[in-house]
Parts: C-alpha cells; sequence; structure tokens
C-alpha cells in the first residue's frame, strides 16, 4: 500500500508540478550563461578595447560621469580587467517605484573606464529580465512564486521517491542503477531513460531544490541563516548608499583617491572592487570586492573605512568565514552550480535542460498507462458480456 500511495502520488505531480519544472529547468540553464553571452553580445559597451590606453584615476572617473547624469551616483565598480568596462549605479529618481525587496533603485550604466564616457545600455538585458521572472515566479507574481516553491518541493519528493520507486535488487552494483540499456523499446525503454538519466542527474537535483527553496519560502531562508549563523539584511542594516539623494542632508563630499589609497593599503591585489559612496555625512565607506581568483561570482569581501580617518574599520574576508556562512553567502553559485567551478556550471545547465525529458517520458507513461488500463478494463466487459451471453446460446 505505501508503494502504491508514492507512486500515485509520483505520477499525480509529474504530470502536474513536471510541467511547471520543465519551464523552471529551461530558463535556469538559459541564466547559466548570462554573463558570458551578454558580453559577447555587447562588445564595446560591457567590453572595451584596451591596446593603447590608460584608465582614468577613479576621481577623474567619477567626475566625467556625473557630468553626463542628473541623478548622484551610488557605487563604482571596477574590474582588474583591463577588457572590462566600468560600471556605476546612480540614485533612483524621485518618486521611483520600489522594486523588488521594497527599496527603490536607480539606473546602472556602463561606463568607458579610459574617457569616463557613458556607454549605450546592452542588448538582451530585458530578455534575461524576463527568463529570470519566469524562472522564480513564473512572471506572475506572488502565485506564480507560490507555484514555484511548490513544485521545487514536488522536486525533492520527485528525487527521494524515484530512487525508492527503482529500488533494484542488485542494490550494490553501479551498472544496476546507472547504465542505460539502449536495446529496450517501448514502454520498457521509456520507463529505463525515465529512471536512469534522473538517477545520473540526482544529486544536482537535490543541490537546485534544496538551495532553490531559499528564494521560495521566508521561513525556510530565516531557518538556513540561523543555522549557519549568518546575519540577514536587516539585521546588519542597509548598504552604505542606501537612501543617497534622500532626506538626510544630501550626499557628503568623498575624497574618492584618499579612499583608493587606503583600500589599496588594505587590498593590494583584487579582481572587481565596488566603492559605495556614503548617503549621509559620518556614515563609512564601503567596498566589497573579490580575490584575484575567486573561487565563484559570489564570493565577496566587504571592507569598512572610517569616513573621518579613512582607517579600515571593518574586514570581512569570504574565505575566512565558517563553511555555513559561506554556503550562505554563495547560495546563488551553489543552486546554479558555479560553486564547483566550470564543469559544475555545465553539468547544472544540462542537467535544467533536461527536465522537460522527465515530463514528456512521465506524461508518455502515464498515458500509456491509461490506455492500457482502459484496454484491460473493455477485456474485461467483452468476456462478462460473452459469459452472460454463452446460456442463452446454449
Amino acid at each position: 500500500m505505501l508503494r502504491k500511495l508514492i507512486f500515485q502520488t509520483h505520477w499525480l505531480l509529474g504530470i502536474t508540478a513536471g510541467l511547471v519544472l520543465a519551464l523552471v529547468g529551461v530558463t535556469g540553464a538559459v541564466l547559466s550563461y548570462e554573463q558570458p553571452l551578454l558580453r559577447a553580445l555587447n562588445p564595446g559597451v560591457m567590453t572595451v578595447s584596451a591596446e593603447g590606453r590608460q584608465a582614468l584615476a577613479p576621481t577623474v572617473l567619477l567626475a566625467r560621469v556625473q557630468a553626463q547624469h542628473a541623478m548622484p551616483a551610488q557605487a563604482l565598480t571596477l574590474s582588474a580587467d583591463p577588457t572590462r568596462a566600468a560600471r556605476v549605479s546612480f540614485a533612483p529618481t524621485p518618486g521611483a517605484a520600489a522594486a523588488p525587496g521594497g527599496r527603490a533603485r536607480g539606473e546602472t550604466r556602463y561606463v568607458d573606464p579610459y574617457t569616463g564616457a557613458l556607454l549605450p545600455k546592452p542588448r538582451g538585458e530585458a530578455f534575461f529580465r524576463t527568463t529570470m521572472q519566469l524562472h522564480r515566479w513564473l512572471a506572475a507574481g506572488e502565485v506564480g512564486k507560490q507555484i514555484v516553491g511548490a513544485s521545487t518541493l514536488a522536486l525533492v519528493f520527485f528525487c527521494v521517491s524515484g530512487i525508492y520507486l527503482r529500488w533494484p535488487r542488485r542494490w550494490t552494483s553501479p551498472r544496476a542503477w546507472l547504465h542505460l540499456d539502449g536495446a529496450l523499446t517501448g514502454r520498457r525503454f521509456l520507463w529505463h531513460l525515465h529512471s536512469v538519466v534522473a538517477t545520473w542527474l540526482l544529486l544536482p537535483y537535490l543541490v537546485m531544490a534544496l538551495s532553490g527553496l531559499y528564494w521560495s519560502y521566508g521561513w525556510y531562508r530565516e531557518g538556513l541563516l540561523a543555522l549557519s549563523g549568518t546575519p540577514d539584511n536587516a539585521q546588519r542594516g542597509p548598504p552604505a548608499a542606501a537612501g543617497r539623494g534622500e532626506a538626510g542632508g544630501g550626499a557628503p563630499d568623498v575624497d574618492v583617491a584618499a579612499a583608493f589609497a587606503s583600500f589599496e593599503g588594505a587590498v593590494p591585489a583584487w579582481s572587481t572592487v565596488t566603492l559605495r559612496l556614503p548617503a549621509a555625512a559620518g556614515q563609512p565607506l564601503e567596498w566589497s570586492y573579490q580575490d584575484p581568483a575567486p573561487p565563484h561570482e559570489r564570493a565577496n569581501n566587504r571592507l569598512v573605512l572610517d569616513p573621518a580617518t579613512l582607517a579600515v574599520a571593518a574586514h570581512e574576508r569570504y574565505l575566512d568565514k565558517p563553511i555555513g556562512q559561506r554556503l550562505m553567502a554563495g547560495i546563488f553559485p551553489l543552486h546554479s552550480g558555479s560553486w564547483f567551478g566550470g564543469i559544475g556550471l555545465f553539468v547544472f545547465c544540462v542537467a535544467s535542460l533536461a527536465m522537460p525529458l522527465f515530463t514528456v517520458t512521465g506524461l508518455q507513461l502515464y498515458l500509456d498507462r491509461r490506455a492500457k488500463k482502459r484496454a484491460g478494463l473493455a477485456r474485461r466487459r467483452e468476456r462478462e458480456q460473452a459469459r452472460a451471453r454463452a446460456p442463452s446460446a446454449g
């Protein structure tokens, strides 16, 4: 009875939540390589020519950028790669609507680090933004978010119940678990394809699901943060640039050259660095940077300078954190697979693309099972009718 219940639940969720997971999987695969694809689509915007050119000092760069934009700059991002464009985030315009997260966001533009010119907006950003909305909440707001969350829970159930349902007699044999028999045909091949490929991708799916729930449910996220000892954003307070340009006395003048000198004295080598300018006098200068060879794209370090003396007030290094806090800081790379390097990103991308395979094969098996059940009932009725006619024929 337990096996039959698990089997029926597996199929029922497969033909409902499986449709959502197919869409989430394909969109997730597209998002896996968002940044490389955007850079390929936007030469001269996200990447620039560096040959024979000298990068502007940060003070000069900010001054030239500010002369081209009505709103004050909030943050400046630079790269050690001379072919990467700089990036500047501006304060939101007065009355701007709140973005997801509850805070209004201003415009972000790429900048030529050699001239200070604002570059055109990258092509393809709207496509990837829509893809992300489909991936996270089916582009349907809170209702879509709940559907995706429930489907992600179903993925965890698929992983556990699938292993239970296909548990082989020779369970200690890797061949019994992992060998794909291409000689099978028909329904047997569909079942074999469905179960064996799912076993190959079991670990990526479990990691995707258990990390994806972080964005679906507040109680789940808070539990992970508490278990890892990681303070959430509310506990740490807003970033230094939050509220810049709003009420509170306006933004103070910052000696950017001296600030960069202090930063480079504390951090002699980096790959990317972002300076978040303070919103008001007395607020510290906050830096977010990555080491020359970061383990993944979210391995951010944090340096805070005292606004009066520019002395180091706090320095948090990603690699110095306990493993639980590193996992929480890298929850997105863990979800995408880039936590495990380029190979991990590729494997997770392939696993995401394979999700429609299980929806299609599962649906085919379901329809085939229904068809056989109907045929069996028809044959039973024919036999019963034949038996009913037999006495009268005699």
